[in-house]
């Protein structure tokens, strides 16, 4: 490291974060089980948001950026202002050169059936898609998005130069229903056929290893938020500093959560102080070169 940057922020070791690969491994399987208990929809939306890594989105849909979403952080129970209707369940905000998203996840409980016993779609998946048309229809209203703007603090940043395209996730049913007939299979996949919507299986999820520094936060508007779960593998670095500035409540979340130990909860406190009030500074600036704690 050159000189300029040890002038510009410091780093430090502290207690070890939890091994991602175990975390991944671990999460996995409880998944996988809580799936096969047949799940209400709130206890799967409890779960998404204790690990967000699992929830699809995070990344621009087609062309992949290379750059976190908005805060590497989900957003749970997004609410659309002066929207009326079902809200939606979790969102990301994300980039490339050319689009910025607004990713928009709707989830429903794995118990229910995508088609009929005639393989018609339910009225049950009908209604979930119905949703998604709602939601598409408010952002195509620019006096909507622009209250969407300025509730979730979208940064000019990330906007300049770029377009807005909405994007839509709907995860539902398991693959089982189809195994046992591919033509149900084949007509699944025109179900949503938007460019701005995708289809998801629960059976379809995974944890994502670049989303390991990814937390659950909920808005409180005009671009602030506070903290909802911090899973075990969470660190901190320059290149997330900002997020700090902007999200509060990381002392009273790292002290109830049970999967961090003591000590790395108060290192944790430390450093997320020290990145604030760093990335508070004038002219402090991420200079590329990436590195935990």
């Amino acid at each position: 490291m050159n000189s300029f940057l040890k002038e510009t922020y410091r780093q430090e070791r502290g207690p070890a974060p939890f091994p991602f690969e175990s975390y991944q491994s671990s999460l996995e399987k409880e998944y996988q089980a809580l799936l096969e208990s047949n799940p209400k929809e709130r206890n799967l939306q409890k779960f998404f948001e204790a690990n967000p890594s699992l929830v699809p989105g995070a990344w621009t849909p087609g062309v992949r950026s290379g750059h976190y979403p908005l805060h590497c952080a989900l957003i749970t129970q997004p609410r659309l202002p002066s929207f009326r209707f079902r809200q939606p369940d979790f969102m990301w905000i994300s980039g490339h050169s050319g689009t910025w998203y607004p990713t928009l996840i709707e989830i429903e409980s794995p118990r229910k059936k995508v088609f009929t016993k005639a393989g018609l779609p339910t009225a049950e998946f009908t209604a979930a898609r119905n949703q998604l048309a709602q939601w598409r229809t408010w952002f195509n209203n620019a006096t909507n998005v622009q209250q969407f703007i300025d509730a979730y603090g979208v940064p000019d940043d990330l906007r300049r130069s770029r377009t807005m395209q909405l994007h839509m996730i709907l995860i539902y049913g398991r693959r089982k229903e189809l195994d046992s007939n591919p033509a149900l299979s084949q007509q699944r996949a025109s179900l949503l056929p938007g460019h701005d919507e995708e289809l998801v299986s629960f059976d379809r999820v995974f944890a994502d290893s670049d989303l390991q520094h990814a937390i659950t936060i909920q808005a409180m508007g005009s671009g602030r938020y506070c903290v909802v779960n911090i899973p075990p593998c969470f660190t901190t670095g320059p290149d997330l500093s900002e997020r700090f500035i902007y999200i509060e409540g990381f002392d009273k979340v790292l002290a109830e959560t049970a999967s961090i130990s003591e000590e790395r909860r108060e290192f944790l406190k430390c450093r997320i102080r020290y990145w604030r009030e760093w990335a508070s500074e004038p002219g402090s600036k991420f200079l590329g070169k990436r590195f935990r704690e």
